[in-house]
């Protein structure tokens, strides 16, 4: 089964919620309760996703 989640935020910056992600994310996937997860952060300058390695606000990877 697959679920998608759409969250909009109030403010922050992207490497700010791209952490807040990757460690909710990793949390639930250590409790078994998700077997992978994927999210995408849509920015003015392109999508975010948790590959990606930020540096200064701008994707660097």
């Amino acid at each position: 089964m697959k679920a998608k989640i759409f969250v909009t935020v109030k403010t922050g910056s992207t490497e700010e919620m791209q952490k807040r992600l990757e460690d909710l994310f990793q949390r639930i996937l250590r409790d078994g309760e998700i077997e992978d997860y994927h999210f995408e952060i849509e920015t003015e300058d392109g999508i975010v996703t948790e590959k990606c390695i930020l540096s200064g606000g701008k994707v660097i990877a």
